[in-house]
């Protein structure tokens, strides 16, 4: 009861929405690199790294939370906690952590976050802001598209294309610049 009451105080005083203002984020915390990439150099746009990473737990004997928690993909028990952070690598924010199963992919957890509006993150961002993502974020394009937030990923390639132009290739490549940045941490929990 104490470590749960004091890691979700910890949580709140150090990473949360409300601890940095996006003026600070713009100013501080922004690579001079995105801001020309995606932003231009007078604008003034919040580009936000987002990416689920993942925190292996051991098995539990509650039957129902392990089998939510069993990833099938890494062929174990974990949760999904949702990184938030700058092109420097500054922590807005963690969210979750949300179970592994097959519910808990990141657009779903991008899309609980802005309907729920999870630590008022549509508050904090406004429109014409930018989140760096990756291509497992494309089904929830459309939700950010309606709220005015532009979504910078990877290229898809065009059904019955072998290969980028040189645009979308570059694109591409710019995008993966700017992500490579924030590498998710990934945790061992015994």
């Amino acid at each position: 009861m104490f470590d749960k009451l004091l890691c979700q105080k910890m949580i709140q005083l150090t990473l949360d929405f409300s601890i940095i203002s996006r003026e600070e984020v713009i100013q501080k915390h922004t690579r001079p690199l995105a801001q020309s990439m995606f932003g231009g150099i007078a604008s003034n746009n919040a580009i936000l790294v987002l990416d689920g990473t993942y925190i292996y737990v051991d098995k539990s004997n509650n039957f129902h939370f392990q089998q939510r928690s069993y990833s099938t993909h890494k062929g174990r028990p974990l949760v999904k906690p949702m990184i938030v952070c700058t092109t420097t690598g500054y922590y807005v924010s963690v969210l979750g952590p949300y179970l592994a199963d097959y519910r808990n992919n990141d657009a779903s957890i991008l899309t609980h976050m802005l309907k729920t509006n999870v630590e008022e993150i549509r508050d904090w961002v406004n429109e014409e802001d930018i989140f760096v993502l990756d291509r497992g974020f494309r089904d929830a394009i459309a939700l950010l598209e309606d709220l005015g937030i532009q979504a910078e990923m990877p290229r898809f390639l065009k059904k019955g294309d072998k290969q980028f132009s040189t645009e979308d290739a570059n694109m591409s490549r710019l995008v993966t610049k700017v992500n490579i940045n924030q590498l998710p941490v990934m945790i061992v929990i015994h």
